[in-house]
Formats: structure tokens, sequence, C-alpha cells
């Protein structure tokens, strides 16, 4: 008797543990620089993002001597004509890299006027503006291609464009 309560309460201990949820970043698309699918799919991405999903979108460069990768959550996301997404990302003041040492820091003060904007494509592109806040003035613009990871967490699928009623 005693080893059936016991078999008993084991039961009841598993099958009342809390179903265990998801709640890692996944990879819903990944472009190429010139915007065609490496993973996933656009349909897959602009579904979770009409469902309400946290969004991550990832991006790198490798150079002849360094290598950077950049993670970020947009400020600002669209979905064009229902085929294409795009994403704002929040502006950031500049720090200075010293790529001997593997650091970053706000040492240099003249670079704490400028900031760095970037709105990016599903196609690839990837449209970064250097801006002067107390001019009011674009400094540098650099229009570039990057491979890009759309990365979603949680959401539900949606394949009704928000604008039906």
């Amino acid at each position: 008797m005693y080893r059936v309560l016991i078999v008993f309460i084991m039961i009841l201990v598993i099958s009342c543990k809390p179903e265990k949820t998801d709640l890692n970043y996944k990879i819903a698309y990944k472009n190429d620089r010139e915007g065609n699918t490496l993973m996933g799919s656009k349909e897959a991405l602009i579904k979770h993002i009409r469902g309400g999903a946290e969004i991550k979108i990832g991006w790198g460069f490798k150079g002849k001597t360094h290598s950077i990768e950049h993670l970020s959550e947009p400020i600002w996301i669209a979905v064009l004509d229902e085929t294409e997404v795009i994403a704002h990302l929040d502006a950031q003041v500049l720090s200075k890299t010293d790529w001997d040492k593997l650091t970053a820091t706000y040492a240099d003060s003249t670079l704490l006027d400028l900031e760095w904007r970037v709105v990016l494509t599903t196609k690839g592109e990837f449209d970064a503006i250097w801006y002067d806040r107390n001019k009011g003035t674009v400094t540098e613009r650099r229009p570039q291609k990057h491979t890009i990871t759309w990365f979603v967490k949680s959401g539900v699928d949606n394949s009704e464009p928000l604008f039906s009623n």
C-alpha cells in the first residue's frame, strides 16, 4: 500500500509540473547581402510580427583583421506590401572602439554629439547615418548590404494583415 501511495504521489507531482515554455529567441528568417533567403521565410517572420512577437535583429562584418557582430531590438517595424520587412533601430550615441584592447569607451567626448541611426530590410539593405545632434545635420551616410538574421520570441502566428477588419 505504501508503494502504491508513493507511486501515486510521484505521478501527481510529475503531472502537476508546469508546462515548460520556450523563452528563447529563434531564427524566423535570415537573408544574404542581396536579400536572398538563407533560412526560414519572410512569410513566417511577417506572421510573427503580426502576432506581436518580440524581434531581435543580428548582423556583422568580418574585415581583414577584425570582426564585429551586432544584435539589436528594433524600435519600429513595418511590413511593406505584405512581402518585405523594414526596421528602424534606436539611435545610439557613438563610442570609441579600441581594437588593440577590444574595448569601447566614451572617453572621446567629441563623439557624444553624434548619433548612429539605422534602417534595415529583409532585402539585405542597411542604411546607416551619423547625425550631429547639436547642428541637426547628417554628417555621414553609409548605405550597405549585410547578411541579416531576424530572431523572434513569443507572440502568435497571425497571417491577417493588421489593416484588416
